[in-house]
């Protein structure tokens, strides 16, 4: 992939990874990274193969990916600049595939602008929380909010997640590693906000849709029971388990994870 900087109407520019045949017919693929670090330490095991075939585009999210940027206000405000992104780079429609954080962002996109959106791919994440006002006021303006920031820190975003989220830990790429050990209290702090914000409910998506899940994700709340309960929520969709594999399952599974990509994007063709 190919790194360059998109010039946005409304909003600082945007890093990108783009790669792709020369073949302007080609169907785009976004690829939308979780928290866990950027988009070229979650997608490069399997981005130039699907560049191969589809235009492929995996920016750097505002805030996690980019940290020269700060982290947007709610995930519906994620989706809002993935569309200017995609308006910059003259994509009317594409496949969203999101992991974990990016999943959340994906549905927000494909709720919001189904239009835009030709399929859904939600990789080990889930549709956004719902929290109650009471709550959400707790959390940011009180002391409960050093209580979520710990809880946060101890199951989703610090060392046990490198035990918790992958089948193996000789899989787990540097740059996640690292980050998982020593995680920056700005990103924690940006990211409780975002799962705290007060946005409209985002409906569920009237687009096609695979839930992909790797079963040995053991994150607590987000692990694959959770994931498999949520794939049978969906009306037009279909949940697919990936063995040998965490929350990240495109970097321990990758020839797996392309296999049913590909599939489903095969089948979009014939919609």
């Amino acid at each position: 992939m190919q790194s360059q900087i998109v010039t946005l109407d409304s909003r600082p520019p945007a890093p990108v990874w783009t790669d792709g045949p020369a073949d302007q017919a080609a169907q785009p693929v976004v690829l939308l990274h979780g928290g866990w670090g950027g988009a070229e330490s979650h997608w490069s095991p399997i981005a130039d193969d699907l560049a191969a075939t589809h235009r492929v585009v995996a920016p750097e999210l505002p805030g996690l990916g980019n940290t020269d940027a700060p982290p947007l206000t709610g995930f519906r405000a994620y989706a809002d600049w993935l569309k200017e992104l995609l308006d910059a780079l003259g994509i009317d429609k594409a496949t969203i595939v999101g992991n974990a954080f990016g999943a959340t962002v994906a549905w927000c996109f494909a709720s919001m602008y189904p239009e835009r959106c030709r399929g859904l791919v939600m990789v080990n994440g889930f549709p956004p929380p719902r929290y109650n006002a009471a709550v959400r006021w707790l959390v940011r303006e009180t002391f409960v909010r050093r209580a979520a920031r710990s809880q946060f820190m101890r199951n989703i975003y610090g060392p046990d997640a490198l035990r918790t989220g992958f089948a193996a830990a000789t899989r787990v790429p540097a740059e996640i590693a690292a980050l998982l050990r020593d995680p920056p209290p700005a990103r924690i702090e940006g990211l409780l906000n975002v799962y705290l914000s007060n946005e409209p409910v985002s409906p569920p998506p009237r687009v096609p849709a695979l839930v992909l899940f790797g079963e040995a994700d053991r994150v607590p709340l987000v692990d694959t029971r959770a994931g498999s309960r949520f794939g049978a929520t969906l009306s037009d969709g279909e949940f697919v388990r990936l063995s040998g594999a965490g929350h990240l399952p495109q970097l321990e599974r990758p020839a797996d994870f392309l296999r049913e990509l590909r599939g489903f994007l095969n089948r979009g063709r014939k919609r």
